[in-house]
């Protein structure tokens, strides 16, 4: 090859090198350039400008307290806003969703009627015989304990009294003959056995005097009034009646003016802060109901509410026709919502539980929106309401039990919910 022909390739070849390492060059510029622009950004970002900085905003999840229907809308949940005028009109009906037995508990329910607790039954008795001059307090009606129910004259009081008197006196004068017959025989002018006897006769009139006093106060006489008896002209036939415990009057036997025998009974006074629910329980549940197992209470009454209790007692018999037993639950009763008598249904759970709840939602409350089952939940603008899917299991008792969407405590529309539909559906015709 020749020496100028060499020389040219060579040339060409240099000058191929020398774009590839421009090229480079450039690349590596380029990405130096958006790097350092990011790193840039990202401290004016991260980096507090001017005097007062940027400000942050808190994180949502951090010392922020939302409601339901708040944490639905952020969420995205969709809502419906009526004018005034069209809530006025569609007489919108708020309830709060309660709770329900769940269907799990279907294989040991039962039904049971609710009973006054008879440990807290107390009876208003009269010891004496005689005539009912009053009777304060009505069936139905509270009353204090020490509070006088009721005042009945008798004779036999009056007598008791008498008796009481007389036997004070006899006391006084055998103080008076023992102090002389201790003076008599201390100057040898009675003997040690007229000493003896008596002392004798005044331990007898002292307890005479006792027995006599025990009895006018289980007659019903104050021990103050006992002890300020001594006089004839303190003597009084009536003796009043004190309440034995506060609580409810359940039974009332006698009116104003009836003649009573001694040991009657007048009321009878009930504590209905508890009471008791006898449940029958089919023979084939008994492996599952103990004492000590937990019971949820419900009852038409008081729909969506839930009352708990333990079972307390479990009847060792097992009646031959209806192969039941009675189960005794225990529960508290605030408000004295339970009456005595009431129907009621019985779920009985696990040891120390009442029974699996779900919450659950009127029939009225729920619309058809397309494949799914809508609900409207009320907000805290009396005019906006949230639409909110559920999943709800079958309907039982004009109520459905909720599987998933809502939650006990929840604000849900009944009466007006089909127009709040009809609302919607206006509004998206497609149901979305």
């Amino acid at each position: 090859m020749n020496e100028p022909d060499e020389i040219k390739q060579t040339s060409t070849t240099d000058v191929k090198r020398s774009r590839n390492r421009n090229r480079k060059i450039a690349t590596v510029s380029v990405v130096a350039v958006v790097a350092a622009a990011a790193i840039a950004l990202l401290l004016y970002l991260l980096i507090p400008q001017g005097k007062g900085g940027r400000p942050v905003p808190a994180p949502r999840n951090i010392g922020v307290q939302t409601s339901n229907q708040e944490t639905n809308a952020l969420s995205g949940e969709s809502t419906l806003t009526l004018v005034p005028e069209q809530a006025q009109r569609a007489d919108i009906k708020i309830e709060t969703v309660g709770e329900r037995m769940s269907a799990e508990a279907s294989g040991q329910q039962t039904t049971g009627v609710v009973q006054a607790n008879s440990y807290r039954e107390t009876p208003v008795m009269s010891l004496v015989g005689g005539i009912v001059r009053s009777v304060g307090p009505e069936l139905g009606q509270n009353v204090r304990k020490g509070q006088t129910v009721a005042v009945v004259s008798s004779n036999e009081l009056a007598d008791a009294q008498s008796k009481y008197l007389a036997a004070i006196a006899e006391l006084e004068e055998h103080h008076k003959h023992h102090a002389r017959t201790e003076k008599l025989v201390a100057i040898g002018a009675a003997s040690r056995e007229e000493l003896e006897l008596a002392t004798s006769k005044l331990k007898a009139a002292e307890s005479e005097l006792a027995n006599l006093r025990q009895r006018l106060l289980l007659l019903g006489l104050s021990s103050q009034r006992v002890s300020a008896l001594r006089s004839t002209s303190q003597l009084s036939s009536e003796v009043s009646l004190p309440a034995p415990a506060s609580g409810t009057v359940t039974s009332r036997t006698v009116n104003s003016g009836e003649v009573i025998e001694a040991n009657k009974e007048l009321l009878r006074v009930t504590d209905l802060s508890s009471v008791w629910v006898v449940a029958q329980v089919y023979e084939k549940d008994l492996g599952k109901v103990h004492i000590g197992s937990g019971a949820g209470i419900t009852t038409d009454a008081y729909p969506g509410r839930i009352f708990r209790g333990k079972v307390s007692y479990v009847d060792p018999k097992v009646d031959p026709q209806t192969r039941t037993a009675q189960a005794r639950i225990e529960l508290a009763n605030p408000g004295r919502q339970l009456k005595i008598g009431m129907y009621v249904n019985v779920a009985f759970g696990a040891l120390g539980g009442a029974g699996p709840t779900v919450p659950g939602v009127p029939a009225a409350a729920v619309q058809n929106m397309g494949n799914r089952q809508v609900v409207f939940v009320a907000t805290s603008d009396p005019n906006v309401f949230a639409m909110r899917f559920a999943r709800l299991g079958p309907e039982s008792n004009g109520f459905y039990g909720v599987l998933e969407g809502l939650s006990v405590g929840d604000r849900i529309v009944t009466e007006g919910s089909f127009m709040l539909r009809a609302e919607w559906l206006k509004s998206h015709p497609s149901g979305q």
